[in-house]
């Protein structure tokens, strides 16, 4: 019932706009064009070869693993194929899975659109697979068991599905007083089966019990934890491998949300009990809300904001093989990372690389330990961003909040940015009192406003310090805990002193 459209093409070669050209074993000649412009799966030829070749390619896809060729082409999913695979016999397999997975597919919408009972959907899916299936929710965590001995799914499983994948607030709390939230969390990422995602055996990844095997995921596994939204992946790979099927009513459209939603009830202020912030971080990072993190963002451009691929390279690249989580929450990419600075060489390493290759400016955070006050740390990098483009700086660089990015900022801006009225009046002051105000406020504000660090700093004592400090917010009038007041004064204190260093 399928043409068969694969065709052989061993030195075929795809060229994307933001990838480095790969090796192409075999495409299929009407998924070119996907496989070029969508970028996440390519089935590529590789020195490495599963455990035993001589399998049969329909085990062998159980035995595939999915991982990146060269430094060039971090971030890009791939499927390794052996050279010795008989293409023709996978592409039989290949055919074969789909076939029975949509014929499965159709089956649960029907049930579903009927609302039939439970134990049909329990049937048909004990039919199709043998074994216990799991179903993942929003945040990649398995909630509901689908076998014989259950009469039921979750009706949590439904909600996540129609809600974008997050557990509403009265859930989380129910099941955290059961100690069920916490049993979710620790256990393995799996994947949501969803209507519009063609989940196949190649994806499949066996659970073991006590050495016995009870189940499988049926997941898209990367190279990593990929944050962005593993939904996407799927929903991707299935427009690209359903028009080369000839699968019905193929779609070219995305699918968003689901773990950024977690990020984007943060960054817009919905969500802001530390509490509840706590469950969802833990649920989904495995992250304590105090510890240690840094945030790094970076922005795109008016036409980047619907390339998909580019969000994902961008945040894949982000993410490195550090412990972090990456996010596309409006026109940025934010990348999330945990204890940074106990790699710090790395993490600067890796900062400058992404910096090289992805051709954009990246804003680093201060390093901040309370994950509820995300939103903050947030602003002050978008401000950074607005700055650096309202002064011209196209050349891509790595400024960083801690070292004192307003130092660059009054450089580039060679006197042409006016300085603002807080300081022009501090400055005035020490000009007719023969203070060093500016200099004690600029060290103050560099040191995040930490009174030990800048006392240190400026070889004086605390009480001196603060007694100079309530002496400079009676001149200014200044609100300091006004993060957009603190940007300006930095800025034109910098600009004024003609600092060249930090005072750190």
């Amino acid at each position: 019932m399928y043409n068969k459209t694969l065709a052989i093409e061993p030195a075929a070669a795809i060229v994307d706009e933001y990838v480095a050209p790969l090796r192409i074993q075999w495409v299929g000649s009407a998924s070119t064009r996907f496989a070029s412009h969508s970028g996440f799966l390519y089935f590529v030829t590789d020195s490495h070869e599963v455990p035993s070749p001589a399998l049969d390619p329909a085990d062998m896809f159980g035995c595939v693993v999915v991982e990146s060729l060269a430094e060039t082409c971090r971030g890009i999913p791939r499927i390794v194929v052996p050279d010795s695979c008989d293409c023709d016999r996978l592409f039989d397999v290949l055919v074969n899975e789909i076939e029975r997975y949509r014929n499965w597919h159709d089956t649960i919408s029907g049930l579903l659109v009927a609302d039939a009972p439970y134990q049909d959907l329990v049937n048909a899916t004990a039919d199709f697979v043998p074994r216990p299936m799991y179903i993942a929710d929003g945040s990649w965590r398995m909630i509901s068991r689908v076998d014989f001995e259950m009469n039921e799914i979750s009706a949590t499983w439904h909600y996540q599905i129609l809600h974008d994948g997050l557990y509403p607030y009265h859930i989380v709390d129910a099941l955290n007083r059961t100690g069920d939230y916490l049993r979710i969390s620790n256990l393995p990422r799996a994947a949501l089966v969803d209507s519009e995602v063609y989940t196949m055996r190649i994806l499949a990844k066996p659970i073991r019990h006590q050495g016995k095997l009870v189940g499988y995921y049926f997941m898209i596994d990367t190279w990593g934890d990929l944050g962005y939204c593993e939904v996407e992946i799927a929903q991707e790979f299935g427009n690209m491998i359903a028009p080369m099927m000839g699968a019905r009513d193929a779609k070219q459209g995305y699918m968003t949300g689901f773990q950024d939603n977690f990020i984007f009830h943060i960054l817009d202020g919905q969500l802001m009990s530390k509490r509840d912030i706590a469950l969802q971080l833990k649920a989904e990072t495995r992250w304590d809300v105090e510890s240690d993190f840094r945030m790094v963002t970076t922005r795109f451009g008016a036409g980047e904001f619907e390339n998909h691929l580019l969000h994902m390279r961008t945040m894949g690249m982000l993410m490195g093989d550090l412990d972090s989580h990456a996010y596309s929450y409006k026109d940025t990419a934010v990348a999330l990372f945990h204890h940074a600075d106990d790699k710090l060489e790395e993490f600067t390493e890796h900062l400058k690389n992404c910096c090289a290759s992805l051709k954009r400016s990246l804003v680093v955070s201060n390093r901040f330990s309370d994950f509820s006050q995300l939103a903050t740390y947030y602003e002050q990098n978008i401000q950074a961003h607005e700055y650096m483009e309202s002064i011209g700086l196209n050349k891509p660089e790595v400024i960083s909040c801690e070292t004192n990015f307003s130092h660059m900022l009054a450089d580039c801006c060679k006197g042409v940015l006016p300085s603002c009225y807080e300081a022009d009046v501090l400055s005035s002051y020490d000009r007719t009192h023969h203070t060093t105000y500016c200099r004690t406020l600029l060290a103050y504000l560099q040191h995040e406003r930490n009174a030990v660090a800048t006392a240190n700093a400026l070889y004086v004592h605390r009480n001196t310090l603060r007694t100079h400090l309530n002496k400079i917010a009676e001149i200014t009038g200044a609100d300091f805990n006004d993060a957009d007041m603190r940007l300006h004064l930095l800025i034109s204190l910098n600009t004024i002193l003609n600092a060249s260093e930090t005072l750190a």
